[in-house]
């Protein structure tokens, strides 16, 4: 998509005149792009995106009216909308630019863990009106393209390899197609606690490390399901994207505050998460871009990632 038409539908739909657009480069989400965009008086992060559901922008959105600190605010379209569609069917929103580095680029000092915790904490504890709370997935939208997506890959490492790249996924999965078959075969029991506003995704790539405070961006995944969905993500497996010593999880515990962690949940959505990952990265080795990059974290993942956390702990 160029500029001009960016800059037309932001004038049209937000209102903004915008002196200078740039694209944002980070991110493993193939369905959105990202830019900064600059008008005579503020900066803004733009997103047009098909990943994901309305519901999250919406729970952003309240979240972000409710002055929830490390959540940002949504910029309203003119007509008061949070939205406006474009393509097909791509989301553009607007939200205010953050100064700030990524958490994972940066990391987190042992405060920050516990910062962190205090901000999802606050996310768990909120409460959406009704309609709102009731419109939410409970089941991951990515998920359930998974199978697809998964026969899709099968199918093409039963073939000959076009390439050494194809090749070396291939290999990869014979190496671990005992764990593969495990997170293909079915899921553990289905937890059954009370269900909470999940973020969904939220690893320290989706953590800006900004002068006055942490901010969880990236609200696409958003989910009604126990507050494990989230807590998976902290408790090991994820690399650096997640807490990488013990010092750091208590740090985070401590801020996140009173709760009894049902680990029966947590290997339930580990293995989800798992099997999304294996999946999806191995697709993307095969279709692009990438690929390299992409045939490398699913190796993480099977051999020392959540993928091997996963089934160890089953």
């Amino acid at each position: 998509m160029g500029d001009t038409l960016l800059r037309r539908w932001l004038y049209d739909d937000f209102g903004l005149d915008v002196v200078d657009l740039s694209p944002v480069g980070y991110g493993a989400d193939l369905a959105a792009q990202v830019w900064r965009a600059r008008t005579a008086t503020n900066v803004y992060a733009v997103k047009w995106s098909g990943a994901g559901t309305n519901t999250g922008h919406q729970v952003a959105a309240y979240l972000g009216d409710c002055g929830l600190p490390g959540v940002p605010e949504v910029v309203r379209t003119v007509e008061g909308g949070l939205w406006t569609f474009h393509g097909k069917k791509k989301r553009l929103t607007v939200t205010p630019w953050i100064d700030g580095a990524r958490a994972a680029e940066v990391g987190l000092t042992v405060e920050q863990w516990a910062e962190y915790g205090v901000l999802l904490r606050r996310v768990h504890d909120a409460e959406p009106p009704v309609r709102l709370r009731e419109a939410l997935p409970k089941r991951s939208h990515i998920d359930a393209r998974v199978p697809k997506v998964a026969a899709e890959v099968r199918a093409r490492l039963a073939q000959v390899p076009e390439d050494e790249v194809e090749a070396e996924l291939g290999a990869l999965w014979a190496e671990h197609v005992e764990t593969i078959e495990v997170l293909l075969g079915g899921d553990p029991p289905a937890p059954t606690g009370p269900r909470v506003v999940c973020h969904g995704d939220p690893h320290l790539g989706n953590v800006l490390v900004a002068k006055d405070g942490l901010q969880l961006i990236d609200w696409d995944d958003v989910i009604l399901a126990p507050r494990e969905q989230d807590l998976m993500f902290m408790l090991g497996g994820m690399g650096d994207v997640g807490p990488t010593s013990g010092e750091q999880l208590v740090a985070f515990l401590s801020g996140y505050g009173p709760h009894e962690i049902d680990q029966d949940a947590v290997r339930y959505y580990r293995h989800i998460r798992a099997r999304e990952d294996v999946v999806l990265w191995s697709h993307q080795a095969l279709t692009g871009p990438d690929r390299e990059e992409c045939v490398a974290i699913t190796r993480g993942i099977l051999t020392k990632g959540l993928a091997a956390l996963a089934v160890s702990s089953r």
